[in-house]
């Protein structure tokens, strides 16, 4: 577990949640808007592929089944824990590879507090924060109001061919209510609102571009929008013999509708409006506990999720081979799902410096999907105007044997630690983890082969230590793990097929490989040097490998064939499994001193280095980095007010993380599809920013 407290988010400038992957090891958010990779330990999914999360997000005690849509502003939160390895035995949703917890920030039911702060940059970016905590009933009830408006140009991206700079906005605000009647029972309840309008325009290198000329050449514009709620409640009532009873509540809603040049190119070539998303999530779960035994302390509790989305698809394509063409697509995805799972977890004391731990736990899960296709042909002009329509047909995206599936799993721990000192614990542990299958969902249809896919299993071992030193001023954490893969869900991207007009098309899909495994360790360490000195440092290596990857869709040197929905296949066995880093590492450190007996001024830094990403695409490494950020400023000895200037990327390094290859373009004067010249950058280092922030607590 890493735990990343409010001071620490604060204080190293975190305005969304990618900005905590520099702050841990082992962990990876990047990304932003509506595009996020989540993964732990070098297995992860990107969030807009179709299938549920390998990781899991927790939002004020409640599972959060779209984390995109509270990400974009990170404000007023209390702490972030990072839990790596297979979950869901304790509480929640199964998970195979990790969780992470966000909690937002209590009401004060003894006296009305809060704080405004304010951030400028350099890249027109104003983030303005506020909250404030109202106690109604002093010690009892309470409610804390909090809000946030970001603005900004981070990524410095200018679409050359509109002649325009690239601009976020978000919009955002929270409501908390804390209702604490007695020593033993207490309700919370919290309403998230978010808005995002942010423009997408992809930023492309190729045809004389590279990652630091940092513009877009779509010839039109793409953006999305966001609107997230999310209403959550937590009650908790202690019994007289310790039993602790929790029940979890949650409705959220995530509409995202996005519109996008698929093409990236200056050439009417595809583009894709993608309206709708989740309208409705509920989520259930009800705990019953006993704490404080001393040979036994058990948890059983029953979760249970409905999740219904409705996204609409409208692609146009323009073609030049053989006909000049213009394709209309549009579709519907209908997407339902039902969960229930029973969960046990088990603490036995064997003795007074020894635990064995036991949770098991049984899901049962249903889902319906459907997506028709309707496609319109018509013929294109000379002049480029749209003329007759040339027919057009009816598809199912996905075939009727697909529509339904059910699955359930059995999933657990076991566990046993160790305290060999007062300053010294090991433990071991083997952990089940899954995740159910589902239906690849596309903006054109896919060959049907591609409709479903299986569950996913994981076995994962893991030993590792925890140690005080230097008289408890330090602690080191070791793990290292060993997971092994089966049926491992594969974003098979960007691979040529032949489409239903006998044209190539490219297409990612998820699909299931034989086999896959990770292995690697994680470890950091913590110390206070000094009274005034704070240091902490970790170190991350991780391995994950596609061990039995045969027949997966790419794109190689061989012709697709002629039939419709052909492609070809690789043997990818030996490949990295996903795009994340091997290694990973990062050092932050905090030196204060005081001036006078009422002020103190300060100096921290933030370094954060990694390793090759990997372009599943273009099948190559890209680029490692290693950046730093300052911050020097001046407090108030009571943390009453604060003011710092600061500089991320100190250096101005560039990096490629992610990329993704495009289609053909048509050529009309030559009547011929041509290759397209650019490269998509989904995923590079935000340029060297400068800032200003100032806050004031009361």
């Amino acid at each position: 577990v890493n735990v990343m407290t409010a001071e620490q988010i604060a204080d190293f400038g975190s305005f969304t949640i990618s900005d905590i992957n520099n702050m841990t090891t082992g962990l990876s958010i990047v990304g932003g808007g509506v595009d996020w990779d989540f993964a732990v330990r070098g297995v992860g999914a990107d969030i807009n592929a179709p299938i549920v999360p390998r990781m899991s997000f927790y939002v004020d005690g409640n599972y959060f089944q779209q984390p995109r849509g509270l990400l974009s502003g990170l404000f007023d939160i209390a702490q972030i824990e990072v839990l790596r390895g297979p979950q869901g035995t304790l509480y929640g949703q199964t998970s195979p590879i990790g969780a992470v917890t966000i909690r937002s920030n209590d009401p004060n039911l003894e006296k009305i507090d809060g704080y405004v702060r304010q951030t400028f940059n350099d890249q027109k970016g104003s983030n303005s924060q506020i909250g404030i905590s109202l106690p109604i009933i002093k010690g009892k009830l309470g409610v804390r109001i909090t809000g946030l408006y970001d603005t900004n140009e981070n990524r410095d991206i200018e679409n050359i061919t509109l002649n325009r700079d690239l601009e976020n906005e978000t919009t955002s605000y929270r409501l908390v209510a804390l209702w604490e009647p007695t020593e033993n029972f207490n309700l919370r309840l919290s309403y998230w609102n978010v808005e995002d309008d942010n423009d997408i325009d992809p930023m492309v290198e190729g045809n004389g571009l590279d990652v630091d000329d940092r513009v877009a050449v779509a010839n039109t514009r793409s953006f999305y929008k966001n609107e997230t709620e999310m209403t959550a409640l937590e009650v908790n009532y202690r019994f007289a013999n310790d039993w602790l009873a929790t029940l979890a509540i949650s409705d959220q809603e995530n509409l995202v509708p996005r519109d996008y040049d698929e093409d990236a190119s200056e050439v009417q070539a595809s583009n894709v409006f993608l309206g709708g998303g989740v309208p409705d999530i509920e989520t259930y779960e009800f705990r019953l506990s006993s704490q404080g035994n001393e040979l036994w302390d058990w948890t059983i509790g029953g979760f249970y999720m409905e999740t219904g989305s409705l996204t609409e698809v409208n692609v146009d394509t323009f073609l030049a081979e053989p006909l000049s063409l213009y394709v209309n697509t549009t579709s519907a995805a209908d997407l339902e799902s039902e969960q229930m799972a029973v969960f046990t977890h088990n603490a036995i004391h064997l003795s007074e410096k020894g635990t064995l731990t036991i949770g098991l736990r049984y899901t049962d899960y249903e889902r319906d999907s459907e997506q028709p296709f309707t496609f319109r042909y018509f013929l294109l002009l000379p002049d480029g105007t749209i003329g007759p329509p040339l027919g057009g047909e009816d598809v199912d995206g996905v075939l009727p044997k697909d529509q339904h599936g059910e699955d359930d799993a059995v999933t657990g721990t076991l566990r046993y630690q160790y305290r060999f000192t007062e300053d010294f614990m090991g433990y071991a542990a083997y952990d089940r983890g899954w995740v159910p299958g589902a239906v690849n969902i596309a903006a054109r249809p896919l060959p049907p082969l591609f409709g479903a896919f299986e569950a996913e299993t994981t076995d994962n071992l893991e030993v590792g230590f925890k140690w005080e030193v230097m008289n408890g001023r330090g602690l080191w954490n070791l793990a290292v793990y060993y997971q092994l893969y089966n049926d491992f869900m594969y974003n098979a991207e960007q691979f040529d097929y032949r489409n239903l007009d006998g044209g190539i098309s490219i297409a990612t899909a998820v699909i299931n490989v034989d086999e896959a495994e990770s292995y690697g360790f994680d470890t950091d360490f913590t110390v206070l040097l000094s009274e005034n000195w704070s240091l902490r440092a970790g170190l991350s290596y991780n391995q994950a490998e596609l061990t039995d990857a045969r027949n997966v869709p790419c794109t190689n040197a061989e012709p697709v064939g002629d039939e419709t929905w052909s492609f070809n296949t690789c043997d990818f066995s030996g490949e990295r499994a996903g795009a994340e880093p091997e290694w990973s590492t990062n050092v932050s450190s905090e030196y204060y001193n005081d001036i006078g007996s009422d002020m103190q001024w300060y100096v921290r830094g933030l370094f954060n280095a990694e390793s090759e990403y990997y372009s599943i695409s273009q099948r190559k490494d890209l680029d490692s980095y290693a950046i730093l950020d300052l911050y020097l400023g001046l407090r108030s000895a009571a943390y009453t007010w604060d003011a710092n200037i600061w500089v991320k990327n100190v250096a101005g390094e560039s990096a490629v993380l992610k990329t993704e290859t495009r289609g053909d373009l048509p050529d009309f004067d030559a009547g011929v599809q041509v290759a397209n010249p650019y490269t998509w950058i989904r995923r590079s280092l935000d340029p060297r920013t400068f800032g200003v922030t100032v806050n004031y607590n009361f």
